[in-house]
């Protein structure tokens, strides 16, 4: 992912969830590469956001990606409460989030917040 190969990663991360359905790092970072493709994938990726936050709800990363994700769908006020979420947390990506809203878009040069570097396919 850190190549920007979101389609290669996006295999890798759903071989291993047919290893472990149950994984939510693997979904939240599956979400990734699939919003990371396009609106055509959007609503798959706030699936696999929502599936990591229901399987590990204190894990702030899918909550700053989903509220990205909301962002780009122009739903600013769902994005508003994952960033009350993040701030619930004390999470810093409350900060990084909070930007995005403000601007409208995420920032640039990309950041990779919690985006696991490896998975074995």
């Amino acid at each position: 992912m850190m190549k920007k190969q979101f389609l290669d990663a996006e295999r890798k991360f759903r071989t291993a969830l047919k290893r472990d359905k149950d994984w939510a790092e693997a979904h939240n970072n599956l979400a990734y590469t699939l919003r990371k493709q396009g609106p055509d994938h959007y609503n798959t990726a706030m699936f696999h956001y929502n599936k990591a936050i229901a399987l590990s709800p204190k894990m702030p990363e899918p909550y700053m990606y989903r509220g990205v994700l909301h962002v780009q769908m122009g739903n600013a006020a769902l994005a508003r409460e994952d960033l009350d979420t993040l701030r619930q947390l004390r999470s810093p990506l409350a900060d990084e989030l909070a930007i995005v809203i403000a601007q409208g878009e995420e920032k640039t040069p990309e950041q990779f917040f919690g985006v696991s570097k490896k998975v074995k396919g």
